[in-house]
């Protein structure tokens, strides 16, 4: 079974999701997904501030609510969607531990696992959704701000909202709605009490999340180089963690950091831009294997048999979601998922 990056944003609840206006954009709806169904996730600024205050409480309302999950560390029903990435970030296949398998690190030895870190994004989109909020899912422009120079400059890194940079030597946000939130899950491994913390990157993040960086990425025609330009060092979905810092930094726990899901929205975004402008070719385009075999191949161990993605392949979110195909969740306007963006 496999879990995918379709499962941190259905969790937050597409049964709360409401219907939006009509999109000038080119659509896709096929099945249940329809005009009058559609929602439409907005950049945060597009938000009203009745609706940016609404999904703030709803956020800090899961963190109250009693975790629904098993797994290592979790507190409340937001920390179920930090476990269930960390688990996935330390898994285990066939009795053999093969350490991360939703994230695509270059393997050596063989297929980059491309499609882990998409579809694990995609099928987790409407989970991350607070529990009785109505209004849109938020996203951040990234392009957007890095192109004037100051990557942190929307309104979302205000008092307001999200709070800004962590201060002091913890570099602990003291600010916005989650100030000096408790974190139980991590660093890593590890299940501790430590503040939520932010340590910016200006210049990492305008060198990689410009709109000629993701450009760069979108030029490319197939699914395994496009995605490969995604993962680099220096690109949108990686420099942003890299440059946000602090518990986004964290490969293991940065879901407990709530930038997390408008981060992971803004490349979802990307992903479904980059396949509507081909659909012929691009909507149902996925290379890679189950899994990578990074840590075995550095290790020495012998991996257990690597299954190529298909799209009939089962992506299994733990505890959070019912399993999901991944040719169910390629186009979110599909059924099962039923989205579209503002722009």
């Amino acid at each position: 079974m496999y879990f995918t990056s379709a499962a941190a944003t259905l969790l937050l609840g597409a049964s709360f999701a409401t219907a939006a206006p009509c999109s000038k954009q080119r659509t896709f709806y096929n099945g249940t997904c329809t005009a009058e169904t559609v929602t439409i996730r907005k950049e945060w600024r597009n938000l009203a501030e009745s609706e940016q205050a609404s999904y703030l409480e709803a956020v800090n309302c899961l963190m109250e609510l009693p975790a629904n999950t098993s797994l290592s560390g979790v507190t409340n029903r937001f920390s179920d969607l930090q476990a269930t990435h960390r688990d996935k970030t330390n898994a285990t296949v066939n009795g053999v531990f093969v350490g991360d398998i939703i994230h695509s690190v270059l393997d050596i030895s063989g297929p980059i696992p491309s499609m882990a870190p998409l579809v694990h994004l995609r099928s987790r989109g409407d989970a991350a959704r607070p529990m009785h909020y109505t209004g849109p899912l938020p996203w951040w422009d990234e392009a957007k701000d890095a192109d004037t120079g100051n990557a942190f400059s929307s309104p979302m890194w205000s008092a307001d909202a999200f709070g800004g940079n962590g201060t002091g030597s913890d570099l602990c946000v003291v600010d916005g709605a989650f100030a000096n939130h408790t974190e139980h899950i991590g660093p890593g491994l590890a299940n501790t009490d430590y503040c939520l913390d932010r340590s910016w990157d200006n210049e990492w993040a305008v060198e990689s999340a410009n709109s000629t960086s993701v450009k760069n990425c979108t030029r490319h025609n197939d699914y395994e180089t496009f995605w490969q330009c995604m993962v680099a060092e220096k690109s949108t979905h990686k420099g942003i963690h890299t440059a946000v810092g602090g518990l986004m930094g964290d490969k293991d726990t940065s879901p407990g950091d709530p930038i997390f899901f408008l981060h992971h929205n803004y490349v979802d975004r990307i992903w479904w831009q980059w396949q509507t402008a081909n659909p012929d070719s691009r909507m149902y385009d996925m290379s890679g294997t189950t899994f990578n075999t990074t840590y075995l191949t550095v290790e020495g161990i012998d991996a257990p048999d690597v299954a190529t993605a298909s799209l009939d392949y089962v992506i299994n979110i733990a505890d959070i979601l019912p399993d999901v195909i991944i040719g169910d969740v390629m186009n979110v306007q599909n059924g099962l998922l039923c989205y579209d963006y503002d722009y």
